[in-house]
């Protein structure tokens, strides 16, 4: 984080605090930590929101051509539409500092400094955890995140905001689910979720797998996967820039390896023992503001709070276009 920036930020700032205004380079400066900590902000598409709804239309017909003799009425087909609606929600994080620790115009931009990095890296961590595991319906009854367990997470917790793509993948609405048996992923669980997708799978280059960090080292131990489809390296190769298997300058980050020219990308931060394959055009995210920095003084305590947030929404444009795979073993195959 530039020292620099953050000087000169402090300087205009009357009294010493960056309250509501974050100038652009140190605002550009928390977004890049955020994208680096989110594999996900690479692997969707986003766009701006003007409001904080936004809709957007989806088709739900499909309009068909026939074969019509001469002189026959033409056989009709019906369009029809509904829509898809982006709320955008905040996402937010808050720490409170003892005013001594900044009383040292010196320390002070290096003490804020590390502020908005942890908060860049704190966002991007919500935001992976939501947009790959999230589910608004989930038991949160835990009143501080310390008592939240697996099966009962904290109220506040930030995959409660939007339904992550994991999640979305084992809905109604989804691609019919690939049932790996307790099994070790292999190359007929994506053939099949290839089938499975349908329409959306026939183009390979437009689908993304993501799979979980177990499933990732037995990928890379496998040497099956590694002479998986030469095309599919191939096509991948020409796609990323990268070499066969991932190798090469990294500009793909998280990429473990090409399947049948799928890019399999590895995903800390998935459910274990399952694996998603997606059209990427279908999960898109909505952006309503980028990064608002706050800071107050508590006079009762002698502590300045830091207050950052953002406002996002994720939503799905195809629900059919995410196929699961799961109940995959969970073993590190040695």
């Amino acid at each position: 984080m530039s020292r620099k920036l953050i000087s000169k930020a402090l300087e205009v700032i009357s009294g010493g605090a960056l309250n509501d205004w974050l100038p652009a380079p140190i605002a550009a400066e928390v977004i890049q930590v955020v994208q680096e900590i989110n594999l996900m902000r690479g692997l969707v598409r986003s766009f701006t929101m003007n409001s904080r709804t936004v809709k957007r239309p989806k088709k739900t017909s499909t309009l068909a051509a026939y074969y019509i003799p001469d002189g026959t009425t033409a056989t009709p087909s019906e369009f029809t539409a509904s829509s898809v609606t982006w709320d955008a929600k905040k996402l937010m994080g808050y720490t409170m500092l003892d005013e001594e620790a900044l009383e040292d115009l010196e320390t002070l931009p290096d003490v804020v400094s590390q502020v908005l990095s942890d908060f860049g890296i704190a966002i991007g961590i919500g935001e992976e955890q939501v947009m790959l595991t999230g589910d608004t319906t989930h038991l949160a009854t835990a009143q501080t995140p310390q008592a939240a367990t697996t099966l009962n997470w904290y109220v506040h917790d930030a995959r409660l905001m939007f339904t992550g793509i994991f999640t979305a993948a084992g809905d109604t609405g989804a691609a019919t689910s690939v049932d790996a048996g307790g099994g070790a992923f292999d190359l007929e669980l994506i053939n099949q979720a290839i089938y499975n997708l349908g329409v959306y799978g026939r183009i390979k280059s437009d689908l993304i797998c993501l799979v979980p960090s177990e499933q990732a080292t037995n990928i890379r131990a496998n040497s099956d996967f590694h002479d998986a489809s030469a095309a599919g390296i191939a096509m991948a190769s020409y796609l990323t820039g990268l070499g066969s298997a991932g190798e090469g300058s990294g500009t793909a980050r998280g990429l473990v390896t090409p399947i049948y020219g799928i890019p399999v990308y590895e995903a800390p931060r998935a459910t274990s023992g399952e694996a998603v394959v997606y059209y990427k055009s279908s999960p898109l995210l909505g952006d309503r503001r980028r990064i608002k920095f706050k800071s107050a003084e508590v006079i009762e305590s002698d502590q300045r709070k830091y207050v950052v947030s953002e406002r996002i929404a994720l939503n799905y444009e195809y629900d059919d276009a995410l196929c699961l795979i799961d109940d995959l073993s969970t073993d590190i195959v040695s």
